[in-house]
């Protein structure tokens, strides 16, 4: 089971974040103010160490440098050179001054400013080392001995001595006249109280952000709090209790609008204000909707008993003629949408007269099935009347033409069977050719020239055509839902299709069944698509009589 992400605050995250930022720039700050502040100090001893040293080094020569290094005796010159080092010591802030002749991995001592009559002549433990001490060279001065023996010049050096500290040592050398090394002046420079003032500054600094940081801190929280946070937190309670303390009202919609009011001067009243408008456009939707939602239940309805009507005004009731033995006939219809423009019909125009009808109205839903309406009625009138079929579609179209600013028509196809002879009469208004199987027999198309739409054009004129009924022949009707009726790849289930199936059912299968196994045969093509026109079959047999087979 996914455990369910428990979210932070806003109120926290942006506490978090105001810290973490706030830390990260004091850090950077108290980092470049103590670099700034050491750099700077530490160039000023720089400054000083080196400038003592190249004053010494101006004061030796190399051929003294190099006799002092082979001899080791010392003479007036020695000690003349020794008493200057003694009051550059004196007169300057340096704690030990000295000249040195790197060779090998060390140095040896020339001069030295510590004349302390107790020392060892040990350097590292801070004895005096005397013309010709040999000091091996460690640390960070262990590392510069290739720099040394080549004579170049060296920055001072800061280092930590485990006898004196901290030290900075200058360093100069003295040069022959080819370039190469003589020796170095070097001088030690107490660093410890610069050490210290830089740990004072780092910490005194430190304290100082800390506490401007956490003020800073506080108060942006306290802000922010004010102005953001809180606010948020507000429109946050009004939009989740929005439906719930509406409900009742919602659904009456008369919702109130809940959410506060917030003048912070920035971007969260903006938003506050962009959530009332969308409070009041949610209210007036819901009104709107409800509004819409009751005229849909009020068509709802008022289709539901459309349909009803228009399925009560098509024959339902079968067998239609139960003591009429003479014929079979079934037919069904299925509306694309809740009532449709198709429709058929068959009735006793007298006892020995036989009408069928199937018709399809242009367009689908309610305009098209109040067109059906009135071409049903006035076919139904006009053949009542004893009209001919040829006159029934003539006068039916003539009436249909007037006033037809909707531009609707009908394709129909219609026949008088006269039930003693097997005569049958028809016409065809623009509609499919139905088929016709003679006993024993395939069902084949039965064609003719068609005539054009009712309510198409005025003064149409129809023609008639006749055919002889055999006992045992069949009729099959069908608007072109059947034909045209579309699967998921938009193929079409089609006349050659339609034809196949109605040939594969046997000669002693009712025209009931024949029609419930093309419906179903049509639904298994189609599958999943959706039915986009409105399905119509009628089927008749002719099953006593005295005529023969025959056509015109």
């Amino acid at each position: 089971m996914k455990k369910k992400k428990k979210n932070q605050s806003f109120g926290k995250q942006l506490t978090v974040l105001i810290v973490l930022i706030s830390a990260v720039l004091g850090f950077a700050a108290v980092t470049v103010s103590y670099r700034v502040y050491s750099r700077d100090i530490t160039k000023y001893y720089d400054k000083n160490g080196i400038s003592l040293v190249k004053t010494l080094a101006s004061q030796l020569t190399a051929d003294d440098l190099d006799r002092y290094y082979k001899t080791q005796d010392t003479d007036d010159r020695y000690y003349e050179i020794q008493n200057f080092i003694l009051d550059l010591v004196d007169n300057n802030d340096v704690e030990y001054l000295y000249v040195v002749r790197p060779n090998g991995n060390g140095v040896t001592f020339l001069f030295d400013s510590d004349l302390r009559a107790d020392a060892d002549g040990d350097y590292y433990a801070g004895g005096n080392c005397s013309l010709g001490t040999y000091v091996k060279l460690e640390g960070a001065f262990a590392e510069i001995t290739d720099q040394l023996l080549a004579g170049k010049e060296v920055r001072p050096i800061v280092a930590q001595d485990a006898t004196y500290g901290w030290l900075m040592t200058a360093i100069c050398p003295v040069l022959h006249k080819d370039g190469t090394m003589a020796g170095y002046v070097m001088a030690d420079i107490d660093m410890n109280e610069v050490v210290n003032t830089q740990h004072h500054f780092l910490i005194g600094l430190s304290a100082l952000l800390l506490t401007l940081t956490v003020c800073a801190v506080l108060l942006s929280l306290f802000i922010l709090r004010r102005t953001v946070v809180v606010p948020i937190n507000q429109l946050t309670h009004a939009t989740e209790s929005f439906v719930e303390a509406n409900r009742a009202e919602l659904s009456e919609g008369i919702a109130r609008v809940n959410v506060p009011d917030i003048r912070t001067g920035n971007e969260v009243e903006k938003m506050a204000e962009a959530f009332r408008k969308m409070q009041e456009d949610m209210a007036a939707y819901v009104r709107s909707l409800i509004d819409m939602t009751a005229e849909k239940e009020r068509i709802g309805t008022e289709l539901s008993v459309a349909t009803k009507i228009q399925a009560d005004l098509l024959p339902r009731i079968f067998p239609a003629f139960p003591d009429r033995p003479e014929f079979d006939i079934y037919a069904e219809t299925n509306p694309a949408k809740e009532v449709g423009g198709d429709f058929y019909d068959f009735f006793l125009i007298d006892e020995d007269h036989l009408a069928l009808v199937i018709a399809d109205v242009s367009g689908k839903g309610v305009p098209a099935a109040l067109f059906m309406v009135v071409a049903k009625t006035l076919i139904k009138n006009y053949a009542q009347s004893h009209d001919s079929p040829a006159d029934v579609f003539t006068n039916t179209n003539a009436q249909m033409c007037e006033g037809n600013d909707a531009g609707l028509f009908v394709t129909a196809w219609m026949a008088v069977l006269e039930i003693s002879t097997g005569l049958l009469r028809y016409v065809n208004a623009g509609h499919n050719p139905p088929l016709l199987r003679r006993r024993g027999g395939t069902y084949e198309w039965l064609k003719s020239r068609p005539g054009f739409v009712l309510a198409g054009l005025e003064e149409t004129r129809y023609r008639e055509n006749t055919i002889q009924l055999g006992i045992g022949d069949r009729l099959f009707l069908y608007t072109d839902g059947v034909t045209e009726a579309t699967d998921a790849e938009e193929k079409l289930f089609g006349e050659e299709r339609l034809q196949r199936n109605l040939n594969d059912f046997p000669d002693d299968a009712s025209v009931r069944e024949v029609l419930g196994g093309i419906k179903r045969a049509v639904d298994a093509f189609v599958g999943a698509a959706v039915q986009f026109d409105d399905i119509t079959m009628l089927g008749f047999e002719y099953r006593s009589g005295q005529g023969g087979a025959g056509n015109d």
